[in-house]
Formats: C-alpha cells, sequence, structure tokens
C-alpha cells in the first residue's frame, strides 16, 4: 500500500511530465496524460474533452507556436503546486510561467497563470480528469 506522500509524489510527476512532452513535441504521450473521457480546458483556445479531441488540438499546434524540430519553442514552468489526495481521486493546482522564443537571441514571458487538476488514478498511474488553466497575465504569445 502506497502512502498519501508517494502518491502526491507520482501525481508531481504526472504534472512535470505534462511540461516535458509538451514542450519536447511528444504529444502522443501528451495525450496519454489524460484520462480516456480526460477533459482540457484551455480558456479562449477551447475545450477539448476525451483523447481523439486532445489529439486533434495537439495536431494543430504546428500551426499555432513556432516550432523547431517538431517541438514548440516554449517552456512551461510550474510551480507552488498544492496536491490533495483522497483515495484514487486528488485534486492539485499549481501556478503556471510560459516562457518562449523571440527570436535568435530573446525569450519572453507569455503567460503567467494557474492550473486547477482533477486527477484519477488508474493502475499504478495518475491521469488527468480535467485539466483547467487560467490565463492570469498574458504577455506576448506571438
Amino acid at each position: 500500500m502506497t502512502t498519501v506522500l508517494e502518491e502526491k509524489d507520482a501525481i508531481h510527476e504526472t504534472i512535470a511530465n505534462y511540461c516535458f512532452h509538451f514542450d519536447g513535441g511528444e504529444f502522443d504521450e501528451w495525450v496519454d496524460l489524460f484520462a480516456e473521457d480526460g477533459r482540457f480546458d484551455a480558456g479562449a483556445n477551447g475545450v477539448q474533452e476525451g483523447k481523439e479531441a486532445l489529439r486533434a488540438f495537439v495536431r494543430a499546434i504546428p500551426g499555432r507556436v513556432p516550432m523547431k524540430d517538431g517541438a514548440p519553442l516554449v517552456k512551461h514552468c510550474v510551480m507552488n503546486e498544492i496536491i490533495k489526495v483522497n483515495g484514487e481521486e486528488a485534486t492539485a493546482k499549481s501556478y503556471i510561467v510560459v516562457v518562449r522564443s523571440k527570436g535568435e537571441s530573446a525569450l519572453v514571458n507569455g503567460l503567467a497563470g494557474r492550473y486547477e487538476d482533477t486527477l484519477v488514478k488508474q493502475g499504478d498511474r495518475w491521469l488527468f480528469k480535467t485539466r483547467k488553466v487560467h490565463f492570469d497575465l498574458m504577455g506576448d504569445m506571438s
């Protein structure tokens, strides 16, 4: 039997993998972090429900975000996570800052906001049931 601290660590890893997979252009792995009926609410960028909608969402990324070698030129930085575990379900909230490239020698802060998550444990993995991003402060995302 795992402890609450072990469960929180596994959830922390799911949250970190979300960033690494997206930023690395590993979109199939990114989609696999969601439950089969998972829901991603990206505000003005739309609400995606289910893995097929999530796949369609990330297939459109190259047309919306500058890319290099198949990966978006962004880095998601997640911090200040608060995770609450209740059996096979959990909630998490965290801050997000997205840094992006603006040419050869410039980085800009694209946004600062928050994630609100509901996660479910399936087997030995924690997956997003719902993930909502709040765009609290917007910078240059062009």
